[in-house]
């Protein structure tokens, strides 16, 4: 007679020892830890000693980007261009995406219930769970808002959720789309628990005179339907708020000022946001900005005598340049005179811009890097910014690689008359240097009475950015210079105010 053999399972030894409930707990919550929520969740069901790891998990995301089909997005993006123009096929793909985002749906609703009342929630106050941080992902539905305001609710209160972020998305199928998500903002643990708050896509913002213990404000993809006093009360209303990042945000309006004498915002970025002028009227305490001058026309600065760190990105190709602008700096932004550090960065297509100096003078900056300069721009260009800031002790100069002729930059500065001094310079420092670039170097090097040490990198080189206001110019490999450019460079060198400088050719 046959006897039936139970099969082992992975998790038993021979002597039937469970051997994942032995691991240390350090071991097992290394091992959740670098695991997506969904599924170090699920290992609630390896062993018995695994079940109360993931409630000691510091963030918990819940995304529906995790569940959804990677061809998802992607017939989303066809059918927002009216692609493919069968109808039959059009159809066909509509109908798959709506089944889709209604099981995606009705999967996230009743995964986020069976995970509240499967101890998740404030009565479970034996088993509570110690997250920090919780990321939400979800579509926007007529019937899933209430699961998710219990979710934030239990998180914040119960857990003691600091940072949140949620992301409403507006679903394809027409039945399915509901008004945007509401954050809410009628809990008590809310006003007090919450420090740092995400908001993106379908969102609307809440009142945010509430939340007294905000100090972080995320806000992604504002609607273009967005009033402009919507932004305007984030400066006045959260008198805490310290950090502020909009990001692609839309406004009804195209002049956007910020007047809040009483706001404690530190730290301000505004990346890719469409407003046609942003001015900043009054931000006293403002230390660092950070601004991606995409669609945005013109930045000025009004009363902010704490800036000293400002990163600014300009995306030449949508800006309208009349053929003889002079004025870029008084057309396009009002750079405020107290900054230390600045970042001037370029991108898109390389229309000229000729080299003029700000309208105020820079007294104050230290440091200067201008960063993607255009390869047909003159590289004198950075000149205007080194007499108008005569504290300067740090000049960067970053010009990518590129194998088309320049149609610009070629000029000479020609014989380097009415030569003003600067007498702060310590170092000089060029990637991408080229032989025509000699004429600027000869100027640097004849008026700055301080300068130090002089970097030249050729095509190889490259800025390393630690974080949005803080940089470093890397070599990645030494490139062989002509034994007579060499001579040139150090006779420029010689003949200059201070002959005993360091060089670095690279």
């Amino acid at each position: 007679m046959l006897r039936r053999v139970r099969p082992r399972t992975g998790t038993a030894g021979v002597d039937g020892e469970d051997r994942l409930s032995a691991l240390p707990d350090d071991l097992i919550r290394l091992i959740v830890r670098r695991l997506d929520t969904r599924t170090a969740l699920s290992t609630a069901v390896l062993a018995r000693r695994w079940a109360h790891i993931p409630r000691d998990l510091p963030e918990l995301h819940f995304r529906v980007s995790d569940v959804l089909p990677p061809e998802y997005d992607r017939t989303v993006a066809l059918r927002r261009r009216n692609m493919p123009h069968d109808t039959f096929l059009a159809e066909m793909l509509d109908r798959l995406m709506a089944r889709c985002e209604i099981d995606t749906i009705t999967a996230f609703i009743d995964g986020i219930t069976g995970f509240l009342e499967a101890g998740g929630g404030p009565a479970d106050s034996d088993a509570r769970r110690r997250a920090k941080t919780l990321r939400l992902e979800f579509f926007q539905a007529h019937d899933g808002g209430c699961i998710v305001d219990r979710l934030i609710a239990a998180a914040v209160g119960a857990w003691g959720v600091k940072d949140l972020e949620v992301v409403a998305r507006q679903a394809s199928c027409h039945v399915l789309q509901a008004p945007p998500y509401c954050f809410p903002h009628d809990h008590d643990c809310l006003k007090d628990g919450l420090r740092s708050l995400t908001l993106g896509n379908y969102c609307t913002l809440p009142p945010l005179h509430r939340y007294g213990a905000l100090t972080t404000l995320v806000l992604r993809d504002m609607a273009a339907s967005t009033p402009v006093d919507v932004y305007q009360r984030v400066f006045t209303e959260c008198t805490r708020l310290q950090v502020l990042h909009l990001i692609s945000c839309c406004c009804a309006q195209d002049y956007v000022v910020v007047d809040a004498p009483c706001s404690q915002i530190r730290e301000l970025i505004l990346d890719k946001c469409k407003f046609m002028v942003i001015e900043l009227r009054h931000l006293p305490m403002l230390v660092s900005l950070a601004c991606c001058l995409n669609d945005t026309k013109r930045l000025v600065f009004g009363s902010v005598p704490s800036l000293m760190h400002t990163n600014l990105t300009f995306a030449i190709e949508s800006w309208i340049v009349p053929k003889r602008c002079k004025d870029f700096f008084t057309r396009f932004i009002d750079v405020s005179p107290t900054m230390t550090n600045l970042i001037l960065r370029f991108s898109g297509l390389r229309r000229w811009m000729v080299p003029t100096a700000p309208a105020k003078p820079l007294l104050n900056l230290k440091k200067l890097l201008v960063a993607d300069l255009p390869a047909n721009w003159n590289i004198t260009w950075p000149r205007g910014l080194l007499l108008a800031a005569p504290s300067l002790e740090v000049l960067h100069i970053h010009v990518p690689c590129s194998e088309e002729e320049p149609t610009y930059g070629s000029l000479r500065m020609s014989s380097l008359e009415a030569l003003q001094r600067h007498h702060c310079l310590k170092e000089l420092a060029i990637t991408g240097f080229l032989q025509r670039h000699m004429w600027f170097l000869k100027y640097v090097v004849s008026v700055c009475t301080s300068l130090q040490r002089v970097i030249l990198l050729k095509d190889d080189g490259h800025v390393r950015y630690n974080g949005l206001w803080d940089w470093e110019m890397i070599g990645q490999q030494a490139c062989p210079w002509s034994n007579d450019d060499e001579l040139v460079v150090r006779r420029i060198i010689k003949s200059g105010c201070r002959p005993l400088v360091e060089v670095t050719l690279g």
